[in-house]
């Protein structure tokens, strides 16, 4: 972890498109396929994800409090399916990537419709398996939690939204599970870690880097920090 940088563990605002909460299988991922995206609500939520990778934290009531940058990144070891690291800068998050992507790289990022959680998937766009995600932490401090993850692919996912309202986001599926919460899994699923492939949509305050494919988004996302 990059040091020199104070995190302020206050929580920022959160939008309705930042977290969302909603896990499926990989075979309902396909066109024409309505998708009741849920978003986290919570002004201490953290990103809904990172906290199905992570084991051993302690529970706590997050309408009352939330979890610390030292808890998420330093007290929590990764697992055997993760390569975990948390960025205090735009320097370091980049340098992750590229040690595990290599040098010839673009930058995506989802982009919800605030205030609507009931889409129709137009497509799917299979991005390949080699990814890095990178979550920005719910710190007004700018921090991201960035991992890769063993046996996953990710997906392009142009949408439209319950108002007609076309845009697009990003989706990954995990194959291999055995490093998830195994409470979450069991929560959202109803399966055991090892078992199913599991997949979820990427927020609004996520960035997912992946080799170059020679589109256009190369290099281009709309995230915001």
């Amino acid at each position: 972890y990059d040091t020199g940088v104070e995190i302020d563990n206050l929580p920022m605002q959160i939008v309705d498109t930042q977290y969302p909460k909603t896990f499926f299988y990989e075979e309902d991922l396909h066109p024409e396929k309505t998708m009741n995206v849920q978003f986290s609500k919570s002004p201490f939520t953290q990103p809904f994800t990172i906290l199905t990778w992570l084991k051993g934290l302690k529970i706590k009531d997050i309408d009352k409090e939330g979890y610390t940058f030292d808890e998420l990144c330093i007290k929590t070891k990764p697992n055997g399916a993760e390569h975990k690291f948390c960025a205090k800068s735009l320097e370091t998050l980049i340098g992750f990537a590229i040690s595990k992507l290599g040098k010839n790289i673009q930058v995506l990022s989802s982009s919800f419709v605030n205030k609507q959680e009931l889409y129709k998937v137009e497509g799917v766009q299979n991005l390949g398996d080699k990814a890095v995600m990178c979550h920005r932490l719910n710190f007004r401090t700018v921090a991201f939690y960035c991992h890769e993850v063993r046996g996953t692919t990710a997906f392009m996912v142009p949408l439209v939204a319950g108002d007609g309202t076309k845009t697009q986001a990003l989706a990954v599926c995990h194959s291999d599970t055995s490093g998830m919460n195994r409470h979450i899994l069991h929560q959202t699923m109803g399966v055991d870690p090892g078992t199913n492939t599991v997949c979820h949509f990427l927020g609004s305050k996520a960035i997912l880097w992946v080799p170059n494919l020679a589109m256009d988004t190369a290099y281009q996302t709309n995230i915001v920090v």
